[in-house]
């Protein structure tokens, strides 16, 4: 058995105090730094040196100082630290620090650093929690208090006091380990306990783990936080209405626990701010909307304020202020601070706003028509003035055309032209170009493959699009794909290495010119690849789209045929759901054997089952096998009369990947339909959808 050392206790001035070789973290160079022990510093200065240094007397060659710190270095640093600071009274190199000496004959001094660093158990977020607590309790330190002794932040110590908030329960399966550090933090973000336990009971059930994302969406719901961008636009009105507030020990953590008074204080100030605007601005109506979807003002119209002559005087004060314009765009440039380059910019729309102000008006027909909608979007306030309702619009017109009146009611050479006349003079022109384009049908159609395909592909430089042609790829997923996914990547990754894409390199029209020489083959694998991409993600109870569905089961009649019920899926069922399945798939014996066992080994059943069913199953069972999905991607029943038609559909689909293969019956149709009338010049009528 190994001797046991034995320490002498000694009190050695710090100046004789230096760094052993023999410590574990001597070239660690971050350990020591002023940053990492400010706050060791903080708290020695409070309380003292708890802990004695332990030492070793330096031979020859070793330091010039007399002793080397074995365990404690980091205490050193924040001594030497205090000592250079003329404002911590009581540390010099003169004073005498506690240390225990080690024998200088003692072995493996490593051993002895190395097991005062690492034989130490960290304190817990709840033991934290709990010493300060003591402090604030039973000591009767306040906040500011407790954050000087140990060198914190005093909203580090408030974050830290909150763990308190938390209910009793939720603490406990934190430290049973069932509960996350992050978890248990998600809970303390809301201060009521009785809402905690509620969303905890919500979410936890048999081999469940809670995540802290599904609790911060759930508390989510349960208030509003009072320093979120919509709980300070409503704080005032909702503490005038005597809302309830659950109170934080970070104040702008306090939670706003009434979602309804929320959402109807929010409505009556946007309602509030839209009226001060159309009052303002002479317009017939004013509305509001929160979070609105992106095609929500679809079918509005818009107008805008129009160009007006301006007076001698007006035009002197316009002139002043665009040459103030142009030099703060210049400092713009020159700027290198960002917070000078945001005021600038500031400086710079409030110039611009009293020009138009100056130089344009909304005339008396349009102001009639007209509203402005106050919109609560990405927590802020935003106006949308000149909008026209889809029933107010006159009889007469149909949806407008985007206003030309910035192209040429401010054009040096030719007739100054009024807003409505350039409208009008825009749609005339726009008309007679569709007009011409609708008889060309070739052209028609490159075009619009050429912007679908470029959308989705890239490729280098700008290319105007004055159409309402647009694509882009409609989902990218996970940033690792795994299991059934990443095979499916994997396809699409060898159908990209097929396509010709060399014209993406080129500008606008010559990209163009080099994309119509393709050949046919070339350009429908491009135009595939591309519509491919942009099927927004859904699942078949939300598709809501016959023509999509139509379209999907002809392309992969059966999703098990790219997809299999893998690890990254299955283990992210509940094991009563698992169980479920195999009863579904006729394997009830083996679910019975499985109820009792670990859900780890359920899944690394059935991942089996599904990869490579077994040969011991029966014909039924192995239908049941290889054709299972969950409902959420497995195709919708069809009706009796409907299979035939979508079968006869893929029976004559009899090679998928060719340009000229046969669409699915009902499909077909609306394309014999839309091409059963002959153009101008006997060529056949192409089908576009055009996206508004």
């Amino acid at each position: 058995m190994t001797k046991m050392i034995t320490y002498t206790p000694a009190d050695i001035p710090l100046g004789q105090l230096a760094l052993h070789p023999g410590n574990v973290r001597a070239h660690n160079e971050t350990a020591y730094t002023e940053t990492s022990v400010a706050a060791l510093a903080a708290n020695i200065c409070a309380v003292g040196l708890l802990q004695p240094l332990l030492v070793q007397k330096l031979g020859r060659g070793e330091g010039t100082a007399g002793y080397g710190v074995l365990a404690g270095g980091r205490r050193l640093a924040a001594l030497k630290l205090l000592a250079a600071d003329k404002a911590a009274k009581g540390f010099t190199n003169r004073t005498k620090i506690a240390c225990h000496v080690v024998p200088e004959d003692a072995p493996a001094t490593a051993a002895l650093s190395l097991s005062e660093n690492e034989m130490v158990l960290p304190m817990g977020a709840l033991d934290r929690y709990e010493a300060f607590a003591a402090l604030r309790d039973a000591d009767g330190l306040d906040i500011a208090a407790i954050a000087r002794m140990f060198g914190l932040g005093e909203r580090s110590v408030r974050e830290t006091l909150r763990i308190g908030q938390v209910a009793g329960d939720i603490r406990a399966a934190h430290r049973a380990g069932q509960l996350s550090l992050e978890t248990l933090r998600a809970f303390a973000a809301h201060p009521d306990p009785a809402v905690q336990m509620d969303v905890f009971a919500a979410l936890s059930g048999e081999g469940v783990r809670v995540e802290p994302w599904q609790v911060k969406r759930a508390l989510g719901a349960r208030g509003v936080r009072q320093g979120d961008a919509l709980g300070a636009f409503v704080l005032e009105a909702y503490r005038k209405a005597d809302g309830v507030i659950a109170p934080d020990l970070i104040e702008e953590d306090s939670v706003l626990s009434d979602p309804g008074l929320v959402q109807k204080i929010l409505a009556q100030q946007l309602d509030d701010l839209a009226e001060e605007e159309r009052a303002r601005l002479g317009f017939a109506w004013a509305e509001h909307r929160i979070e609105p979807g992106w095609d929500a003002f679809e079918a509005y119209d818009r107008v805008y304020p129009q160009v007006v002559d301006l007076d001698e005087a007006a035009q002197a004060q316009v002139d002043a202020l665009t040459a103030k314009l142009d030099e703060l765009a210049e400092a713009y440039e020159t700027a290198e601070d960002w917070d000078e380059k945001d005021r600038l910019e500031a400086e710079r729309e409030t110039l611009q706003a009293q020009i138009d102000g100056l130089t344009t008006a909304w005339s008396e027909a349009d102001a009639a028509l007209a509203g402005v909608i106050a919109l609560w979007q990405h927590g802020g306030v935003r106006m949308m003035p000149g909008m026209v309702r889809p029933e107010d619009r006159p009889a007469e017109e149909g949806p407008k055309t985007p206003s030309a009146t910035g192209d040429s009611a401010g054009a040096d050479a030719g007739p100054k032209i009024s807003g409505k006349l350039a409208d009008e003079m825009a749609h005339v022109r726009t008309r007679a170009m569709g007009l011409a384009l609708a008889q060309y049908p070739a052209l028609a159609r490159d075009y619009a493959a050429f912007l679908l395909i470029r959308g989705v592909c890239g490729g280098g430089g700008y290319t105007a699009n004055s159409t309402t042609i647009r694509a882009s790829v409609a989902s990218y997923g996970p940033t690792e794909a795994d299991g059934s996914l990443a095979q499916i990547e994997s396809g699409f990754a060898a159908v990209a290495a097929g396509l010709e894409t060399d014209w993406l390199d080129l500008p606008g029209a010559e990209s163009f010119a080099a994309f119509r020489g393709l050949s046919a083959p070339a350009r429908d694998a491009l135009l595939a690849y591309a519509v491919a991409q942009t099927l927004a993600p859904r699942t078949v109870p939300g598709l809501q789209d016959a023509l999509r569905e139509t379209v999907e089961r002809a392309a992969l009649p059966n999703i098990r045929d790219a997809w299999v019920p893998d690890a990254a899926f299955l283990k992210r069922l509940t094991k009563p759901d698992l169980l479920d399945i195999l009863r579904d798939v006729g394997l009830v014996s083996e679910a019975k054997v499985y109820q009792s066992g670990k859900k780890s080994n359920l899944v690394e059943y059935m991942v089996k089952l599904f990869a490579a069913p077994f040969a011991t199953l029966t014909d039924s069972q192995l239908q049941a096998v290889t054709s299972w999905a969950p409902d959420l991607m497995a195709h919708a029943p069809l009706e009796d009369e409907a299979k035939g038609a979508v079968a006869a559909g893929r029976d004559d689909d009899s090679d998928r990947g060719a340009a000229d293969s046969a669409p699915p019956d009902d499909l077909a149709e609306m394309v014999k339909a839309a091409n059963s009338v002959p153009l101008a010049d006997g060529s056949a009528r192409i089908e576009v959808i055009r996206v508004a």
